[in-house]
């Protein structure tokens, strides 16, 4: 399998892989320069597979989930604006797409513990270390093909299971560094392919530490299945991956951060400047994080262009003004008859603030299994358990003694329960680990419009040809008998 893209090895000789300028091969080296050899060599090398740089976060500019401040003197970004307004290619003529190269790199790094294993008997004293490594390599390949089929290939649906999906290297030899011909995988063989590998992972992590909050263990592994699944269909296999993880790890009482809360001069202060929403308890609900620092995303700025939507705002008020602590993440507090206030604007995504703490982008938290639990059963017309499962999540979100518990007695029409769930869910996963543009996929791809510049319209349309993104141009040059997306 071809397995070397040139916008890989762009990214890869900026992190470290040398070239030998004898055979063109791509040289695996620790920092310190010595080969490889012992299994802490390759938990190293592993190491430097997870991603450290966003590889999802412009696909939210794509969602209903994002809209555009035009007040505020602030622009896009170059980088940002073709995923805004639908463009056909969101690299602007560009050869190397970042994202696809990254993860093309966590795969070639996966790969390359992955052979040495293979031919590996650990002694006793290593074995423990040996299957954890091992483990954790399936998991991070899976996770790279999660991404890559999810944002270059159709969705998981019967009738587009032959579909071209991605490449899928599952070695890491041939790396030269002009490899050519590349083949797209079936979209069938290559979600088959993400579920047999977190199968090693879960059994190869079993029992093992995992207590690193930036790598795979046990229980991401687990919730990690249960996204697979929901993704996939396969609602009974979601539900038992979604218990095991509810099982394992605990939901933040939002409650506890009303005395920070109490003690801001203005609500619009509770959570800004040097401290954001996951400074408080939140924190502990996530399980891993991923991605690069995420203090300073073109989300944040008080008057920057991008924004989350008021539609998503309005979420959070559905129970009241200030029930919901959900509301303190996207609510700007602005009051509007001061001068100013139209520069900020109605939102703004205080997730994250600029202190010098360093926090990184969510991929997995708590909640998730939450929302995966629950829309299985409102897929599987198990309301009661779906609207039980909603109950356990707000109460730990809606002010103390605010909250009443929804019962299935309360809708006429069963279709608002799975509407519900899956409002509780983009609230849940908003600009979390890519999700929304993921899920407005699986959900039927609906129209969304934007509102830019001059007050121009763009329009995805429904089932738009662009809710997939364009195999690159490095790709298509390196591969010219490649199918690429249509247009």
């Amino acid at each position: 399998m071809k397995n070397i893209f040139k916008s890989f090895l762009f990214v890869a000789m900026t992190v470290g892989l040398g070239l030998s300028s004898c055979t063109g091969l791509l040289d695996i080296t620790p920092v310190n320069g010595m080969k490889p050899e012992t299994i802490s060599d390759y938990e190293s090398i592993l190491l430097g597979g997870y991603p450290r740089r966003d590889y999802f976060l412009r696909t939210e500019l794509m969602t209903d989930n994002a809209m555009v401040n035009l007040n505020t003197t602030y622009k896009l970004g170059a980088a940002e604006e073709p995923w805004f307004v639908f463009s056909s290619s969101h690299m602007l003529g560009e050869p190397i797409d970042p994202y696809w190269g990254q993860l093309y790199q966590t795969i070639f790094y996966a790969n390359t513990v992955l052979d040495k294993f293979a031919g590996i008997t650990p002694d006793a004293s290593e074995k423990k270390k040996y299957d954890q490594v091992k483990g954790e390599a399936y998991a991070l390949r899976a996770y790279a093909y999660f991404y890559l089929i999810n944002m270059y290939a159709d969705v998981y649906a019967p009738e587009n299971l032959d579909l071209p999906g991605v490449p899928m290297p599952l070695d890491a030899e041939d790396v030269n560094e002009f490899s050519k011909d590349n083949v797209r995988q079936p979209i069938e063989k290559v979600w088959a392919q993400i579920e047999s590998d977190l199968k090693q992972a879960e059994t190869l992590l079993q029992g093992k530490p995992g207590n690193d909050r930036f790598r795979f263990n046990i229980t991401t592994v687990q919730l990690l299945n249960a996204r697979v699944a929901l993704f996939m269909g396969k609602y009974d296999k979601a539900i038992d991956y979604a218990s095991e993880v509810m099982a394992s790890v605990r939901l933040s009482d939002m409650n506890t951060m009303q005395t920070h809360i109490d003690k801001a001069a203005e609500l619009k202060y509770a959570f800004s400047g040097n401290f954001g929403f996951i400074d408080t308890d939140y924190n502990n609900e996530i399980l891993f994080f991923t991605a690069g620092r995420a203090n300073q995303n073109f989300f944040y700025y008080y008057q920057a262009a991008a924004k989350p939507t008021e539609e998503l705002l309005q979420l959070t008020k559905r129970n009241g003004d200030l029930v919901d602590y959900r509301q303190y993440i996207f609510d700007s507090f602005e009051d509007f008859s001061i001068q100013g206030a139209a520069l900020v604007g109605k939102t703004v995504y205080n997730m994250f603030a600029t202190q010098d703490r360093n926090w990184f982008f969510i991929g997995l938290k708590a909640s998730e299994a939450y929302v995966i639990r629950a829309e299985a059963y409102a897929r599987k017309l198990e309301y009661g358990k779906a609207l039980a499962d909603i109950n356990k999540l707000l109460v730990t979100r809606y002010k103390k003694g605010s909250f009443v518990g929804l019962q299935e007695s309360d809708y006429t029409d069963k279709n608002d329960i799975l509407k519900r769930v899956l409002d509780e869910r983009r609230l849940e996963t908003a600009f979390d680990a890519g999700l929304r543009f993921f899920d407005l996929r699986r959900l039927g791809k609906p129209e969304i419009k934007h509102i830019y510049k001059n007050s121009q319209e763009f329009v995805l349309k429904k089932n738009d040809p662009r809710y997939v993104l364009q195999i690159p141009e490095s790709e298509q040059n390196n591969s010219p008998n490649m199918p690429i997306n249509p247009r």
